[in-house]
């Protein structure tokens, strides 16, 4: 039997394809899906036993979404997905992880050169092409190759340490949270959970008034390219190289949007099934009862905790290897903090010099 897991990653992976096919994540079959996998995400029931009816009754499934639903529960595949995985194979939907190359972009340079991976692209760098692309140049070359450079990317990797991305995510928060329209703002993502290394910075705001907010954002120093401007969520490309979302959500959902964005996602999976199991949905808004619609708690991370029965779970543990369980039992470890540290302990071997 299909899980709701697999159809879930099934329209996921149909909307990062989707955007190579359309060319922009704001096309309206990309919308489609997204507003598809919200709604699943929020619905309690059974998605693999229900009906055409039913998941058309589902808020964010259409027609067109609802039949592929029902080709994977019946077939085990979505034709229109196999497609798309043989016309965008893996290693060249990587290259959209690389701040600088958006759909549009990645797919002339792969029909004007036949790149199809970071070593197609990396060699085309090398030979000066990109540049004579058309809306690209030498500095659109240049801004490319640094970034990959930054990454320290290699074939499949598509990481930032962490020793990168944390000042710069540090510093973009702290310009924010001092505009009179921000009320809380955090980085969130892997990066708060203090991973090696990550992919994009994500940055939350907490504001009622989104429009300034953005401007600011797509317009400070450190900006190089706006990638996408938004109401609530916008996209730059920075002087270092690095890819920075910003998104803006309301103060009363700031919680439950923080827990969201800052994952883990199979974290976020153990959460929402406690959710379930007490006929609750969580997701980005909050955490709500499904027959009266009341909202549970939203506007902290530690209120729908508490309210699931668990002690705050710090996100750097929050990776789904126990530490549900142990918070449900109030055993969480005590984390090492900076007063802890006495000393550093330094050596060398005879080899050093």
């Amino acid at each position: 039997m299909t899980s709701k897991g697999q159809i879930l990653e099934a329209l996921k992976e149909l909307r990062t394809l989707m955007t190579l096919e359309e060319g922009s994540p704001q096309a309206f079959r990309v919308r489609a899906y997204d507003n598809a996998i919200q709604g699943l995400e929020s619905s309690t029931a059974d998605v693999s036993a229900m009906s055409d009816t039913e998941l058309v009754a589902v808020k964010g499934v259409g027609k067109s979404t609802a039949a592929k639903i029902r080709e994977l529960i019946d077939t085990g595949s979505i034709k229109k997905l196999e497609g798309l995985r043989e016309k965008y194979p893996p290693e060249f939907v990587n290259l959209t992880r690389i701040p600088g190359l958006g759909p549009k972009t990645l797919l002339m340079i792969r029909d004007r050169l036949g790149v199809q991976n970071l070593d197609d692209l990396q060699a085309a760098l090398a030979a000066e092409q990109l540049r004579d692309l058309p809306g690209l140049g030498q500095k659109s070359e240049e801004k490319i190759a640094t970034a990959i450079e930054r990454l320290g990317l290699h074939g499949k990797d598509t990481r930032t340490p962490i020793v990168e991305a944390l000042p710069l995510a540090r510093s973009i928060v702290a310009e924010l949270e001092a505009l009179p329209e921000v009320k809380q703002a955090d980085y969130c993502g892997s990066l708060r959970r203090f991973r090696e290394d990550i992919g994009d910075i994500d940055i939350l705001v907490a504001s009622t008034r989104p429009g300034p907010v953005m401007e600011h954002f797509t317009t400070m120093p450190s900006v190089d390219e706006v990638i996408g401007h938004g109401d609530t969520k916008s996209s730059v490309l920075t002087t270092r190289g690095l890819q920075v979302d910003l998104r803006v959500v309301k103060p009363g959902e700031y919680g439950a949007a923080l827990l969201y964005f800052t994952g883990s996602k199979t974290h976020n999976i153990h959460l929402r099934q406690l959710a379930l199991d007490r006929e609750w949905t969580l997701n980005e808004y909050g955490l709500t009862d499904v027959e009266s619609d009341e909202v549970i708690a939203a506007k902290t991370e530690a209120s729908i905790y508490k309210a699931l029965g668990l002690q705050f779970v710090p996100p750097t543990l929050r990776e789904d290897t126990g530490e549900v369980e142990q918070a449900a039992a109030g055993d969480l470890p005590k984390l090492v903090e900076l007063s802890d540290i006495k000393g550093d302990l330094h050596y060398h071997t005879d080899l050093s010099g």
